[in-house]
């Protein structure tokens, strides 16, 4: 069962014998060093999946306006009726935000909409009363017009600042008419760092921890690639500027989601300031064009590629506890033909670790709203299940679009299960898509398989083959019958760690590379649940060959940050060739629940490894 209090927002050959076995230790007793940071790595990320909610897009798109209050409420009652009990405990606002004027002293929009009779604090209030929260959607970068004609309104902290002088002359972002333009903030002024934070910090302060902000692809290069010039180009450094901004003014109490970026230089900033970013172009009218249709090809500016099948697949690298969630943008199962189109927009938002964010309405649901409430499905996101493509070389999928398989999907578990989807994107033919347990994701030994939409299960499987028709997917869950292995391929990386499958006799589909000097910040996350507190054994399998022992450091930490275990490091003997595996045994310190392990290389480490599994 998944409780309504969960998200209250929100291997080949044997292996060769180590020589030696680990060395666990205290930083004073090997000068174990924390490891860089990567990212943002705030608990939103670090829980894995993202959260489940309703926005508002089902109404303003199709209307093209903003949403009345009384339809914003009757949503709100119909979301705690029918799925607050199943998790979806955050009701979200979208744009069509030029029609908000009215604003504090300091600038800031009092509610979403002048015609609404209520501020955001009233409706906070109502959905607390009701068990969920306030989400709301605004970029911190805009000004109002009201506040541009209006002198008396100054920058919070800065008395001397008038919030009309952070814009420069035509800076518009937007207008819908007389009076309703939002204006971009030019980020060298005077008073904008303190207008952006004290922007953050004002919808913190009224118990928003969910901000969505958008259009960020246009204040950084005034760009739209459908468009064309859509403004001025503030470019790449006042871009960093703002979203560090952001970051600072959030810190751990509020959720960044990022839309609509460019994510250059590999999603870069948004790893380092953000917490949730968009992967695909709009959900516009819906349905399977938008799921799985469209450009399948790579552009280097938003929207890299057009559907979610391909956008988190090319972005999957970059997924996992404390990097990256990527958001497929709203579900409107209304839009689609039939139910196991329905039931693949949901198997693929789930094994992806997407949000599952309601876009139909109480109004246009239509009997439909059963696919968000498949308890099985919701459990996976509870776990923080963030899944991958399977990977069949170390390329980028930008460079090389037959590096990844997006019909065919696996995800671990913190028990040391899995997910498993696949999928049929074709429109015309009956397919087969299978898993190989012992290839594919690396444990032998047989599995009971559970199909999550029929809740039907089989004992004792090597594997998973299904006949799938046109739009259709399967989703599962795999227990494997004996052991806890955990592979590196499917656990998250940070910094420079990535994927590679060009050595021999490595278990499941491949090892993670790049640990090494050369590499920014290189490290892997493994989410590894405990049933109680003490110290483990653990395994470590990897290549070295070097030529001389290796070393890395591992730490354990909990979800919110906190230290389970100080930095310790660990050797990896000198083996005879890359394509040789030795396992390290070791101990290591693990506290009840949930732990998050990660093993990388810090400052004081040397050589190099490329690390296949642990076992814990």
């Amino acid at each position: 069962m998944v409780p309504t209090s969960r998200r209250t927002f929100l291997g080949g050959i044997a292996a060769a014998a180590a020589s030696a076995a680990a060395v666990v230790s205290t930083p004073a007793a090997q000068g174990a060093v924390e490891l860089s940071p990567t990212s943002r790595d705030a608990v939103w990320s670090r829980r894995g999946a993202g959260p489940l909610y309703w926005n508002t897009y089902g109404y303003n798109f199709p209307h093209d306006a903003p949403i009345p209050e009384a339809e914003w409420q009757a949503n709100i009652d119909w979301l705690a009726r029918e799925y607050a009990p199943f998790g979806y405990t955050m009701a979200n606002t979208d744009g069509w935000v030029e029609w908000s004027t009215r604003t504090t002293p300091n600038g800031y929009v009092i509610s979403y909409n002048d015609e609404w009779e209520h501020d955001w604090a009233y409706w906070k209030g109502y959905l607390e009363q009701r068990g969920m929260e306030l989400g709301v959607y605004y970029n911190p970068l805009w000004v109002t017009e009201s506040s541009l004609r209006d002198r008396s309104k100054k920058v919070l902290g800065r008395p001397d600042v008038a919030v009309a002088d952070l814009v420069a002359d035509g800076d518009l972002f937007s207008t819908k008419g007389a009076g309703l333009g939002l204006y971009w903030l030019d980020v060298a002024r005077p008073g904008a760092k303190e207008y952006v934070q004290g922007y953050v910090r004002y919808f913190a302060a009224l118990g928003v921890r969910y901000l969505r902000v958008d259009f960020l692809s246009w204040f950084e290069s005034g760009t739209d690639a459908g468009i064309g010039r859509v403004g001025v180009a503030h470019g790449r450094e006042a871009y960093e500027t703002a979203l560090r901004w952001m970051d600072e003014a959030a810190g751990a109490d509020m959720m960044l989601s990022l839309v609509m970026p460019h994510l250059h230089e590999d999603a870069k900033l948004e790893l380092r300031h953000g917490d949730m970013v968009r992967i695909n172009a709009d959900a516009d009218r819906g349905g399977w064009a938008r799921l799985s249709g469209g450009r399948q090809s790579y552009q280097s500016v938003w929207p890299n590629w057009h559907n979610p099948f391909c956008g988190f697949t090319g972005w999957s690298h970059r997924a996992g506890r404390g990097q990256l969630i990527l958001d497929g943008d709203f579900l409107m199962p209304s839009t689609f033909s039939t139910d196991e189109e329905r039931k693949t927009m949901m198997n693929l938002m789930v094994i992806a670790g997407s949000p599952l964010t309601i876009g139909d309405t109480h109004a246009t649901i239509d009997g439909h709203g059963w696919v968000f409430t498949n308890r099985e499905l919701l459990e996976l996101n509870a776990a923080g299940l963030s899944g991958r493509p399977l990977f069949l070389n170390g390329r980028r999928y930008w460079d090389d679009p037959g590096s990844r398989d997006t019909e065919r999907w696996a995800g671990q578990l913190p028990d040391g299960g899995w997910a498993v989807a696949l999928f049929n994107r074709g429109d015309t033919e009956t397919v087969t898509k299978s898993i190989d347990f012992a290839a594919d994701l690396g444990f032998d030994g047989g599995a009971t398989v559970r199909d999550l939409w029929t809740h039907s299960e089989q004992a004792d499987q090597v594997g998973i083959s299904v006949s799938l028709a046109p739009h259709t997917s399967r989703i599962f869950r795999v227990t494997p019958k004996t052991g806890r292995r955990f592979q590196a391929v499917f656990a998250a990386w940070g910094g420079g760690a990535n994927f590679n499958n060009n050595h021999l006799h490595h278990r499941a589909i491949g090892f993670v590379d790049k640990l090494e000097a050369a590499s920014e910040a290189p490290q892997v996350t493994f989410a590894v649940n405990s049933p109680t507190a003490g110290i483990r054994p653990i395994r470590y399998r990897y290549a070295n060959s070097m030529g001389y022992r290796s070393t890395m450091t591992v730490t354990v930490q909990r979800v919110d940050g906190s230290t389970v275990a100080a930095p310790f490091q660990v050797g990896f003997p000198h083996l005879s060739a890359w394509d040789v595996w030795g396992t390290v045994p070791g101990e290591i310190n693990l506290g009840r629940g949930l732990n998050l392990i990660t093993i990388g290389r810090s400052s004081q480490d040397v050589g190099a490894i490329n690390l296949n599994f642990i076992e814990v």
